[in-house]
């Protein structure tokens, strides 16, 4: 008897422990949560940098690669501006093909978009699918990259992000879509034409646009 009432005497002793069990229930599930959103949100950031990671891992690879070989290749200009080509080839297609494409659901390659102002403007460029997979070919130490003519693709409402990337003109103002395409292209190859010059000295590398 003493000791029972000694018990809820006692100012360090709960005199109701299911409370402090529901107390350490909610902990836990809190932790759980917290846990459960970090992990989704790990998910999100995974999900956001896996493309730009895994192709910025794939360059790094392809320029070492590439390093290495043009260090055992013959010194003579035209031989390695060979190796260099046969070994880059593919990255050309793949900047301008996959990296260069409007979105996922409209693969193209657009240079711009011209309003006559009955509904949505017209998007010109190229269709990214029909680029063939060996865009360039040597022309003594130049590296030509050859693209079609641009062409009209469809009338699109450009909304949100698309906006911004392309530029509207009226149809009186409209650029050359040729010099668009071709300043596009150097664009999304980045630093590859001052790449090729200190790999291949004297070489250098030009867009050709087919004429309309």
């Amino acid at each position: 008897m003493d000791s029972q009432e000694g018990t809820r005497d006692d100012p360090l002793v709960d005199p109701n422990p299911e409370r402090e069990c529901l107390a350490h229930a909610g902990t836990r599930r809190g932790a759980a949560r917290a846990s459960g959103l970090a992990v989704l949100v790990g998910i999100v950031v995974l999900g956001l940098l896996t493309g730009a990671g895994l192709y910025r891992y794939q360059r790094r690879a392809q320029d070492e690669r590439l390093t290495a070989e043009l260090a055992r290749a013959p010194k003579d200009p035209a031989e390695r501006l060979a190796l260099w080509l046969h070994l880059v080839g593919p990255q050309i297609h793949h900047r301008l093909a996959v990296v260069g494409r409007f979105t996922s659901e409209m693969p193209w390659l657009v240079t711009h978009a011209v309003s006559d102002g009955a509904g949505p403007p017209e998007l010109y460029g190229v269709d990214c699918a029909k680029l063939p997979k060996d865009l360039a070919h040597l022309e003594g130490l130049v590296v030509v990259v050859e693209l079609p003519a641009p062409v009209v693709l469809g009338r699109v409402a450009l909304e949100g992000e698309a906006a911004h990337r392309v530029p509207l003109y009226a149809t009186v103002s409209a650029p050359h879509a040729s010099e668009r395409l071709s300043a596009l292209a150097l664009y999304l190859l980045e630093d590859m034409p001052r790449a090729l010059e200190r790999d291949v000295p004297g070489a250098s590398l030009r867009i050709h646009v087919a004429d309309p």
